[in-house]
């Protein structure tokens, strides 16, 4: 099996080598894991290690906002930009009503989200930047733009069966509220091919950050719990250490 590997220092080796690629993999966890950083550091090991192009769509932060945050791990993501080798699709703005003069963004004439058009604008920009990484942030936010969840539940399922469609390594983010849970609305784990779950756990009177793949399709992949750290570089995973 072909592996798409994220570079992040000893997440790989805990899933045989990558991900399968062209697969769709849930990350959830609670606020504050680092569930952003994972996903922008997926992509940007992408560009700077294996020469794969990536796309991020952001419901959750303004993309200035967003470089900005990135620039404290030395990501300069509008470098990457302007050499097209990323695309971030600006939904944030629309959906809180604000203007954007950013290059790539949804249709702000309305309030309601036309998941449709958002598909048709990632499978273009994917073929114009011949990207082979998505990461779209996050699930959550896409209920502030939908009547209800089964319109979520149908804006996922049209999005994830894209992303496979187009064979593209993809990672779908969501957040819990609960701790004890994978996903927000329970269905989001069984619509995608892997589930990697962070957390943020109290111990020894701190909190601390935790990673765990629940699962990964067609990969013999390490079902324990491995503490993280996030360090000036990005995310960095303690496989030797134990929680």
């Amino acid at each position: 099996m072909h592996r798409t590997k994220s570079g992040i220092p000893g997440f790989d080796e805990i899933i045989e080598g990558g991900f399968p690629t062209g697969t769709s993999v849930l990350l959830s966890g609670t606020a504050g894991a680092g569930k952003t950083i994972f996903g922008i550091q997926f992509l940007v090991n992408g560009i700077k290690q294996f020469n794969e192009n990536g796309i991020f769509v952001s419901f959750e932060e303004r993309p200035k906002d967003l470089r900005s945050e990135m620039d404290n791990f030395g990501w300069n993501l509008r470098d990457y930009e302007e050499r097209k080798q990323l695309a971030i699709i600006d939904v944030a703005s629309a959906r809180d009503g604000i203007r954007s003069g950013e290059q790539y963004l949804v249709d702000t004439s309305s309030r309601a989200l036309n998941v449709t058009n958002l598909a048709t604008q990632i499978f273009a920009l994917s073929n114009e930047l011949k990207a082979s990484r998505v990461v779209i942030d996050s699930i959550p936010s896409l209920e502030l733009r939908l009547i209800d969840v089964t319109e979520v539940r149908r804006a996922v399922s049209l999005l994830t069966n894209l992303l496979l469609e187009m064979n593209v390594t993809s990672l779908i983010v969501t957040e819990i509220a609960n701790p004890f849970e994978f996903s927000r609305y329970g269905f989001e784990e069984y619509v995608t091919r892997g589930l990697i779950n962070m957390k943020m756990i109290s111990q020894y009177g701190e909190l601390r950050r935790t990673i765990q793949v629940v699962k990964m399709r067609g990969t013999n992949h390490s079902t324990r719990t491995f503490p993280f750290e996030i360090l000036e570089n990005g995310i960095e995973i303690q496989t030797l250490r134990k929680i």
